[in-house]
């Protein structure tokens, strides 16, 4: 199964993880904890969120023994359930490692048809999977994929934004040296361009920087980047 790649503001992401898990950690009774791990196009599995540091740390100990039903998720793409480990032979390392464990559910979570990670609860008793833990984890692992399609187009939005900046500022560098060209060779602003767009294709060098090096030779410093000031952030205030 193919991997979505993770948005560029990760930590956005995995904070609204953390709220995720605590909320579905609510509808859980008293010996059930879950976990959150994100997985990589290198199959690198990272618990990102946990209810208790316990969660987090049995899917460590199945990274570490290179078994348990977490890998299998993640390796599967599909769900992998467990009521009572005692009577399941699957993964006898982590069976052995972790005899408190009896009861484990790893639900995949998706996004677009690709696999995000997995959300697993742990059970201290056999078959101790009521049916508001099946309800809680259902819903959490959809939510999840709402989550991470309003994570990317925040980072698509930011993205946008810096490309946005870095246009106006070359551009404004781009302009000077126009200018500078079009004084010395007694030309249009047309023919400046064809200029310095063939000198960028000769040396193989951008644009702008082509023209930073035109403005600091004729005025023997670096141009000046326009300075760029983020709009203040609104407060919602009462009317």
């Amino acid at each position: 199964m193919n991997r979505p790649s993770l948005p560029t503001g990760i930590e956005e992401f995995e904070r609204a993880l953390t709220e995720c898990v605590t909320i579905a950690d609510r509808a859980m009774p008293d010996f059930v904890v879950l976990s959150i791990a994100l997985c990589d196009d290198d199959n690198d599995v990272r618990t990102v969120a946990a209810s208790q540091r316990r969660a987090e740390l049995l899917d460590g100990l199945q990274r570490a023994l290179e078994q348990g039903p977490v890998l299998d998720a993640i390796d599967s793409g599909a769900p992998v359930t467990a009521l009572d480990l005692v009577a399941d032979d699957r993964w006898p390392r982590f069976r052995t490692a972790a005899p408190e464990v009896r009861g484990v559910h790893c639900e995949p979570l998706t996004f677009e048809g690709g696999l995000l990670g997995v959300l697993t609860v742990y059970s201290d008793l056999a078959h101790g999977f009521a049916e508001e833990v099946w309800v809680a984890v259902r819903l959490t692992a959809a939510h999840i994929g709402v989550v991470f399609r309003t994570a990317l187009d925040a980072a698509r939005m930011r993205e946008v934004a810096a490309q946005l900046k870095e246009a106006l500022t070359t551009r404004a560098v781009i302009d000077q040296a126009l200018g500078i060209v079009m004084v010395q060779r007694r030309c249009t602003a047309r023919e400046a361009f064809e200029i310095l767009r063939h000198v960028s294709q000769d040396r193989n060098v951008k644009l702008h920087q082509v023209a930073a090096s035109i403005v600091e030779k004729v005025s023997g410093e670096p141009p000046q980047r326009s300075r760029f000031q983020e709009p203040p952030q609104r407060t919602a205030g009462r009317g």
